[in-house]
């Protein structure tokens, strides 16, 4: 696979054609989350519930599943927000402080829309 933010690529492309192809300042970031947690079903409905609302309070999404104690997925841009180092950090230390997880696995940032993930 190609670099789709690649200099040379991004010269050959006007601002128009940045924009719908996702790359250069049009580049939307995210991360990915594996978290295992050790809970019975109603306190990890709980978790689920609260997670989205923390995610949905930083003005993020939440793509993804839980099956059989394994959450996994990728907190991604909507609208206008944008994913910084920063936020990816409160949303971690926020599943860091839950007693529900046991293992937490987050990716660093990474371009949501020409990254394999």
């Amino acid at each position: 696979m190609t670099n789709a933010n690649s200099r040379n690529r991004l010269k050959r492309l006007n601002s128009r054609q940045r924009k719908k192809l996702r790359v250069g300042e049009f580049q939307e970031l995210g991360f990915t989350v594996v978290a295992t947690l050790s809970c019975d079903e109603a306190a990890s409905d709980a978790f689920l519930n609260d997670w989205l609302e923390a995610v949905d309070a930083q003005g993020v999404s939440f793509g993804g599943h839980y099956n059989q104690g394994e959450l996994d997925g990728i907190v991604f841009p909507v609208g206008a927000a944008t994913i910084t180092a920063e936020l990816r950090s409160a949303l971690v230390a926020w599943l860091q402080g839950r007693k529900e997880i046991t293992q937490l696995q987050a990716g660093e940032l990474m371009d949501v829309w020409h990254s394999h993930w």
